[in-house]
């Protein structure tokens, strides 16, 4: 029982916790417009991640990192939260674009790899460089 509690307490596992909850709206979102109504994968990826990048950033605000003593305000954090995912969503959307059109992979592998390629680099970012702990 003691485990369990400090790893929910654990940054990373809530970070990763809340990138699966993201994940999930994400394939939502890509399915219904990649699928259902037929946007290419690169703007259907974009727009997918956009909106989970949004739910992302409310979560780990009031989840994540809410024991964070920070002292920027909320929208200092989400503009840094999403100025440092696009390198992600980026580089997200062209992965999945790739591995679907070229490597012919069924766009939910190539949604799944390219999310675990990327989970490093958002991790450090929101925890070491936006929610960064500040000492008082």
């Amino acid at each position: 029982m003691q485990l369990a509690s400090k790893l929910v307490q654990s940054d990373f596992v809530r970070f990763c916790v809340v990138g699966s909850s993201g994940f999930s709206i994400n394939f939502v979102i890509l399915t219904v417009l990649y699928k259902g109504v037929n946007f290419p994968i690169f703007m259907a990826q974009l727009i997918a991640c956009e909106v989970s990048l949004f739910t992302n950033f409310l979560l780990h605000h009031h989840w994540t990192y809410k024991h964070k003593h920070i002292s920027k305000n909320i929208k200092s954090l989400l503009w840094q939260f999403h100025a440092s995912s696009w390198v992600a969503i980026i580089g997200i959307s062209a992965m999945v674009s790739f591995c679907v059109k070229v490597l012919e992979f069924n766009y939910i592998v190539a949604l799944a790899v390219s999310s675990i390629i990327a989970l490093g680099w958002n991790f450090y970012w929101s925890k070491y460089v936006i929610w960064r702990h500040q000492h008082e």
